[in-house]
């Protein structure tokens, strides 16, 4: 790729990354897992606090109709949240507060199964599909598995439209776009494969297509491009170890590169789309596990709890400000409960 293509390819993700957001993850087989490895700590106290006011800061979002957000896609992110830290949808108080946030996003969904949001509308539409997979993994709700259904047509269709080789298996802002980006693809795939283990019928070719793309989005100095080509960062690479891992693809050299890759380039607060990196940065490494996530777990940790606000709610950083604290809350809650290990999509 050109230098000019390059920065006009990272100028897009810019534009698309919370504008449009640009995040997260999947699996969903294991309802309930309560314990992760023998070796594995368990949160400290300090994060049990965190978490907790980071939740209370979000329950005071919620507004009437279910949404805690204008944006589908932020509220995705917040109902999301909820489940990682184990409130089961239509259980307790914060089970009944998730069901209303997943009435809200079901409504949204128009009859060709989309559920698209504002700007890179195909992120949205990802982001409320991985949430009602996960949804389904832990509810088996059939209102929620029949959203889920067409919201994986419509995915399916969009990766059919013709792309050239390189871009093939992918998919970008809209249904219709004939290019691909990692970010994207990376929540379509993800949903995809969460709903086939809830029990939706996924052609494997579709998968397999898609992890193809991801790969061809390996960067040549280690971790994953936007689109084949280009360079690496903290966020791609996150999202590109975390979609092969989720498809079975544990020690692939692609993910071996790209912890090598991020274990060599620090990530500091605030940087372009930081709760999208750091998000999906905790994914990838606590699938590797072992050293790996011994060495991010503190950073994970120090970095967030020293940046939480007195309310609660993290503060906006690195360009991500469209969705305000209520995004930057749900993206570091969703980081910091992984290691509860609640949601089927964090299970090893």
């Amino acid at each position: 790729m050109s230098e000019k293509k390059h920065r006009d390819a990272e100028s897009a993700e810019a534009r698309g990354g919370f504008a449009v957001l640009s995040v997260l993850c999947v699996s969903a087989v294991i309802l309930f897992a309560t314990a992760g490895t023998a070796a594995e700590p368990a949160a400290s106290n300090d994060v049990d606090r965190a978490v907790e006011r980071g939740f209370e800061f979000l329950r005071k979002q919620q507004k009437d109709d279910g949404s805690f957000h204008h944006n589908v896609a932020v509220s995705g992110l917040s109902a999301m949240a909820f489940l990682a830290r184990g409130h089961v949808p239509g259980s307790g108080p914060d089970g009944e507060r998730v069901e209303r946030a997943l009435a809200n996003i079901i409504s949204e969904q128009s009859e060709d199964g989309s559920i698209l949001g504002r700007g890179g509308r195909m992120y949205g539409h990802g982001i409320c599909s991985l949430l009602l997979a996960e949804a389904a993994g832990m509810s088996k709700n059939e209102r929620v598995m029949a959203a889920l259904r067409k919201a994986c047509d419509l995915i399916l269709r969009a990766q059919a439209e013709p792309k050239s080789p390189q871009h093939t298996g992918g998919w970008r802002y809209e249904p219709r776009s004939h290019d691909a980006d990692i970010s994207v693809t990376g929540w379509q795939l993800l949903a995809l494969r969460a709903a086939r283990d809830c029990g939706v019928k996924i052609p494997g070719e579709a998968i397999e297509s898609a992890v193809g793309f991801v790969k061809r989005c390996a960067a040549r100095e280690g971790g994953f491009a936007y689109q084949p080509g280009g360079g690496a960062g903290h966020a791609r690479t996150g999202c590109g170890m975390v979609s092969l891992q989720m498809c079975g693809q544990y020690d692939v050299p692609e993910v071996k590169r790209g912890a090598e890759w991020l274990r060599t380039h620090e990530m500091k607060w605030g940087r372009e789309h930081f709760y999208y990196a750091i998000y999906y940065v905790t994914q990838a490494m606590y699938q590797r596990g072992g050293d790996d996530w011994a060495w991010w777990q503190p950073q994970l940790e120090k970095v967030l709890l020293e940046h939480q606000t007195g309310d609660g709610s993290w503060p906006t950083a690195g360009g991500e400000g469209e969705g305000g604290p209520v995004y930057a809350t749900a993206m570091s809650l969703l980081a910091l409960c992984v290691q509860y290990h609640y949601l089927p999509a964090y299970q090893r």
